[in-house]
């Protein structure tokens, strides 16, 4: 009777302490043990015994995690006001700082997350913020990783989800950009009106230079038949006898001497032609003496 109790006792004992004592620690979980309200060790993945009824074990995931940021209100360098919201992954790095180290590591991440971005943004324009979100994330994440390790954590991607201005600078970004577009509309169309003109100038004064030319052309084929027919008659004349002009000069003085004129002026050369003929050439003698 004894032995059954004694049996009983230890299946009892060993019912109440086994689930105190074996801990089970799955991936990517890690294990802080915690005996008597103190750090005693570390515990990886896998089978584990601790003390029973004066050791805890506190899990926590070494996995990284997404956390979305709700909206926050931001007021730039040039006074307006943007609501932007981030998002960010983290995952824990020193198991031992991240349980003791802070009350509440995520949360003082997220507290400085945006302590920062404020700071960011409030020495930027409004067109620096709403074209340089890239340069926004590198200096984020540049200061909250600093801060952060001494929680525990290291922060491995902030990201700039939403800038969104508040209604009254939306109202006025869309006025200037339709003014923008309808300036744009302006400006193209005076190109083309532009292009359109310089092209017709081009094209009459191509028109006209082609005509000057065609008639340039056709004086100087004029000029050129010209000048060889004078040539020709020039060269004519050159192989033409003496006697010839002396005839000449005989029928047009017998022109003359038909007209009622009793005057007659002839040039020198063709007084001397006529003197080469005997008959005249007397009968001026005679009028000379």
């Amino acid at each position: 009777m004894l032995g059954l109790l004694a049996v009983i006792i230890i299946v009892v004992l060993l019912v109440l302490i086994l689930p105190a004592t074996i801990r089970i620690i799955r991936q990517p979980h890690q294990g802080v043990v915690i005996t008597l309200g103190k750090y005693e060790t570390t515990l990886a993945p896998g089978l584990h015994f601790i003390k029973p009824f004066i050791s805890s074990v506190i899990r926590v995931s070494t996995a990284q995690q997404p956390l979305d940021l709700d909206k926050q209100v931001v007021i730039t360098k040039d006074n307006a006001e943007i609501e932007v919201k981030i998002s960010l992954k983290y995952h824990v790095t020193d198991i031992q700082d991240f349980v003791f180290k802070n009350e509440d590591s995520v949360r003082s991440m997220i507290q400085d997350t945006r302590a920062s971005l404020r700071g960011i943004i409030g020495n930027k324009m409004l067109d620096e913020v709403l074209n340089g979100t890239q340069e926004i994330n590198r200096g984020l994440f540049g200061e909250i990783s600093n801060v952060t390790a001494g929680y525990g954590l290291n922060v491995d991607r902030i990201n700039i989800d939403t800038v969104k201005p508040s209604v009254e600078i939306q109202d006025s970004m869309n006025k200037l950009l339709k003014a923008a577009r309808n300036r744009d509309a302006t400006v193209a169309e005076a190109e083309g009106y532009s292009k359109s003109v310089a092209l017709k100038n081009k094209a009459d004064n191509d028109a006209w230079v082609n005509s000057a030319q065609a008639k340039a052309e056709a004086v100087k084929k004029t000029a050129d038949a010209e000048a060889y027919r004078i040539d020709a008659v020039n060269l004519s004349l050159n192989k033409v006898h003496d006697g010839y002009f002396i005839s000449q000069n005989i029928e047009a003085f017998k022109e003359l001497a038909k007209s009622d004129a009793n005057t007659v002026v002839m040039p020198s050369n063709a007084i001397d032609s006529l003197g080469q003929i005997p008959a005249i050439k007397a009968l001026l003698k005679s009028e000379a003496k």
